[in-house]
């Protein structure tokens, strides 16, 4: 009876165990691109954006598809309505998968006071790209966009 318990043990075991889609790593040269372009974003440098993004880029901020330059522009105009952007909690790996797909991403919470309202927003975000030699082809970015909204109706 040991025997059989042990089996259906190592059975049990074997059939749910989880294999290994991919490897995920903080310190290869992508997730650095990734890094070296939320400080970019900071900065106001979108010079390294426009490096990195291919233009042929399939663009997706809260599920509505965007060109390249429409994105950066986006981005870009944070700073104008904006100011004291920073992030907290900056977080980017990237998954390199079995199958050769390269997928970086980045969790953080913006930050920035707006300048009509004086308000101090913060606002959480994900931001997923796809690379293929060494370029962003796909970007998925995810955040609450009540914040801009927001700050956009009170400058009016």
């Amino acid at each position: 009876m040991k025997k059989i318990i042990i089996l259906f043990v190592t059975i049990s075991f074997g059939v749910n165990a989880q294999k290994s889609i991919g490897t995920i790593k903080t310190d290869d040269e992508i997730t650095k691109k990734v890094i070296e372009g939320n400080d970019a974003y900071l900065s106001k440098n979108f010079k390294v954006w426009d490096e990195n993004i291919s233009d042929k880029a399939l663009i997706y901020v809260n599920n509505t598809m965007m060109d390249k330059n429409s994105y950066i522009e986006g981005f870009k105009s944070h700073h104008s309505i904006f100011n004291n952007i920073g992030f907290l909690n900056s977080y980017s790996h990237t998954n390199y998968f079995k199958n050769g797909n390269i997928w970086s991403n980045t969790y953080l919470t913006w930050i920035g006071t707006g300048n009509a309202s004086g308000l101090r927003y913060t606002n959480r975000g994900v931001f997923n790209q796809k690379w293929e030699n060494g370029k962003v082809i796909e970007i998925r970015a995810y955040f609450d966009s009540a914040t801009l909204k927001a700050e956009l109706m009170a400058a009016q």
